[in-house]
């Protein structure tokens, strides 16, 4: 019968952990849709994760070389880690179906594995089962674990943090008397996590030093767990191609995996870990350059412990590229976001939990995580599995305790851009500015290099867009989107400098590098933040004469570059070939008269570029009350470009004419403000006729008279148009 009671048990758990996986599934979906959309494709380095998975699921194998980044040469895809792209892209071979919706669904469903590995570490941890179960539903819905498996990410932690998780209980059932199938089961997840993801290692390195500390302290740790984890470090170092490109065998990890494994065969001695924490110091010092920007920022966040110094100078080049949104410290808003109303569910039962997981690894992986979380705001995804784990003393708690701080995180996510929106006028920025590049114009962009350009033709860009051109229109490119190549973030810092040079660097990266046309974006003038390129060229303004500049605001003075591509938001130009199109629609980004107005507010750039039509209105109510008409010029091209009613646009036109009149606007500019108009809402003869008196009266009867002909085509002989050609006709004697 106890028999009988325990299967059942063990069934019914079984059975629940599937639910809690499928309403998880759903509620991600419903997230996804409702309250923070993804972008429709893989971002940043993913975009490569996605290539590769595709190519896996379609019979072929990674090349050992990847001739599309990094061109000419290629990239050795081997000094990265490849796991999830190989399982991702198997498991495709055997459901089948559209790789697209199949890779959204993969990238939202696995992570919630880590969900099992929740339960499975708090059973271990002592807990029952329904607290443990509640921390597994918990997982599914907190915020800070749904940012990054809305379905357009294909990250590194995707596959590992569920490896994580179960190495978790793993550890846990070991260092509480669990016998050699758990020290066995320890050691191969931290192999298979060590191939997943390089941030691995790093967990790794705080693992073995936690063993070797504990059993100078205690002398518990069992000897066949610190034996069996030194030896997966050491095999993964020596079997794991991006391990050995990194020369992991002599990295601060394996030097404290040495001193754990002593530790457990020598006497209880400080000198153990003492000495593997040297060593893991020298190691890390005198590591190999793929890991030097990590090196760079961390003793930079020491040295400039207030954030990033306001001469960029003061950093090395690898510290301004890598201190960048991902690995940047979060503010005040953002960790208040994430984590306060979690921190409010797991603070009832703190002293419950304190008495129940003593001893374990639950309250030491929660004090790292957190304290990771502060140092690189990307480590949130850490922090979020923490979070979950420390509820097991409220959800242990009384039910009524447990149903309040279900209702209260399932609230807290699905409320997620409310209160992001709030703490942002509130406490201060949640997140980052964004970007002035929507995905309307990446699209746009896209299309035309897939179509327009051949492909052995290569593009020299920021390594941001290098993976989209790479895995979208299968464009061979210059940059890659992984930092861990030392060749590749030196070109990614040349092609910074290059663009606040004059245009002969510009030319001279593109013949090094064999690429045939450059990208050029408005971020690049107006983003002063320490995360825009300017920053990382190591400058605080953009010269006189620069490439950019002239990109920007006077491609018709480039020497050699040909403008190919306009955007509006970017531009591409070609090394050689024919010209773009003459292009008569506004952009307001690439107007020199309002330089001072996007100049001055990069907040003000990006919403022009994401939201015209909202940035028209509230330039226009701000031109309007301080009769001001360069933001009111500013918002009806704004408004050209939303595509807004023209009855909008004729309302500022007609306060740009009124503000002429009144003498403080000067006919050429209205003149091109009616022609941006007429262009956007045309053909409006009755405009017209308004700019050709307004042209009469400022002394320009020819240009008064062409207007006035035009309108004529259309309204015939009214008495308005013979009105005024007789004024114009007059003027003309008179003269």
């Amino acid at each position: 019968m106890s028999e009988r009671a325990d299967r059942t048990r063990q069934l019914s758990t079984a059975l629940i952990l599937l639910l809690v996986l499928g309403s998880g599934y759903l509620f991600r979906m419903a997230f996804a849709g409702a309250v923070l959309p993804p972008p429709p494709r893989m971002q940043g380095e993913t975009t490569q994760a996605y290539r590769y998975a595709r190519m896996v699921s379609r019979g072929e194998d990674v090349p050992g070389r990847d001739m599309l980044v990094l061109h000419p040469q290629g990239f050795p895809t081997g000094r990265n880690s490849i796991f999830e792209e190989y399982l991702a892209g198997w498991t495709h071979r055997l459901a089948g179906g559209d790789f697209d919706g199949f890779i959204r669904a993969f990238s939202r469903l696995f992570p919630l594995l880590a969900a099992v590995g929740a339960f499975m570490w708090l059973r271990a941890a002592g807990f029952g089962r329904a607290a443990a179960l509640l921390c597994a539903a918990a997982y599914a819905v907190v915020l800070p674990a749904l940012l990054r498996a809305r379905g357009e990410s294909l990250y590194r932690e995707t596959v590992a943090l569920p490896m994580l998780a179960f190495l978790g209980a793993s550890l846990e059932r070991s260092l509480r008397g669990g016998g050699p199938r758990w020290h066995a089961s320890a050691a191969a997840l931290l192999f298979l996590s060590l191939a997943a993801w390089k941030v691995t290692a790093f967990l790794a390195l705080f693992l073995f030093a936690y063993l070797a500390v504990r059993q100078t302290v205690r002398g518990d740790v069992p000897r066949g767990l610190a034996l069996s984890l030194a030896g997966s470090q050491l095999a993964a170092s020596l079997v794991l191609s991006h391990m050995r490109a990194d020369t992991a065998i002599l990295s601060p990890s394996t030097a404290m995996a040495a001193a754990a494994a002593a530790s457990v065969l020598l006497r209880r001695s400080w000198w153990v870990p003492a000495a593997g924490g040297v060593m893991a110091v020298v190691f890390g010092i005198l590591g190999p350059e793929s890991t030097g920007h990590v090196t760079s920022v961390v003793l930079a966040k020491l040295r400039f412990p207030g954030g990033h110094p306001p001469d960029p100078g003061m950093l090395s080049a690898d510290a301004r590229l890598f201190w960048v949104s991902g690995y940047t410290s979060p503010s005040a808003g953002q960790i208040l976001w994430l984590f306060a109303v979690p921190a409010a569910v797991a603070a009832p039962g703190f002293r419950r939990l304190l008495r129940r997981a003593k001893g374990g690894l639950i309250l030491p992986f929660a004090v790292l995580s957190l304290a990771g979380y502060l140092f690189f705001d990307r480590l949130a995804v850490f922090g979020a599995l923490a979070v979950c784990l420390l509820m097991a003393g409220t959800f242990s708690s009384t039910r009524a305790l447990a149903v309040a701080g279900m209702v209260l995180l399932g609230a807290h996510s699905l409320t997620a851009d409310a209160t992001a929106r709030l703490l942002s006028r509130s406490v201060g920025r949640v997140g980052g500015e964004g970007s002035t590049l929507t995905e309307k114009e990446l699209s746009e962009l896209l299309v035309w290099a897939r179509d327009e350009t051949g492909e052995e033709e290569a593009f020299l860009c920021y390594w941001h867009l290098s993976g989209m051109i790479s895995a979208y229109a299968h464009r061979p490119v210059v940059t890659h989107t992984f930092f861990e190549s030392a060749r590749n973030r030196r070109r990614i810092q040349r092609f910074a400098r290059a663009m606040y040079g004059p245009e002969d660097s510009v030319l001279a990266m593109m013949a090094d590098t064999r690429a045939d046309y450059v990208i050029y974006q408005a971020d690049f003038l107006f983003d002063r933040s320490p995360e825009g390129l300017l920053y990382l060229a190591g400058r605080r303004e953009v010269p006189d004469g620069s490439a950019a500049l002239l990109m920007h605001y006077a491609p018709e003075r480039l020497d050699s570059l040909t403008l190919a591509y306009r955007g509006s938001a970017l531009r591409v130009y070609a090394r050689q070939g024919p010209a773009a199109d003459a292009d008569s629609a506004g952009r307001p980004l690439f107007d020199p008269l309002y330089y001072q107005l996007f100049g001055g507010s990069y907040s003000l750039c990006v919403a022009a570029a994401t939201d015209p039509g909202g940035t028209a209105r509230q330039l226009a109510l701000s031109g309007r009350e301080a009769g001001d008409p360069v933001p009111l010029s500013a918002a009806l091209a704004l408004l050209a470009e939303a595509g807004a009613a023209s009855s909008d646009g004729l309302a500022v036109l007609q306060e740009l004419a009124a503000i002429h009149m009144r003498g403080g606007w000067d006919i050429g500019r209205l003149r091109e403000d009616f022609a941006r108009y007429l262009y956007a809402w045309g053909p409006d003869p009755q405009a017209r006729l308004d700019l050709a008196q307004l042209l009469l009266e400022a002394g320009r009867p020819e240009e008064a008279a062409r207007q006035l002909e035009t309108a004529a085509g259309a309204l015939g002989e009214t008495a308005r148009v013979r009105a005024l050609r007789r004024r114009i006709l007059g003027e003309g004697e008179a003269g």
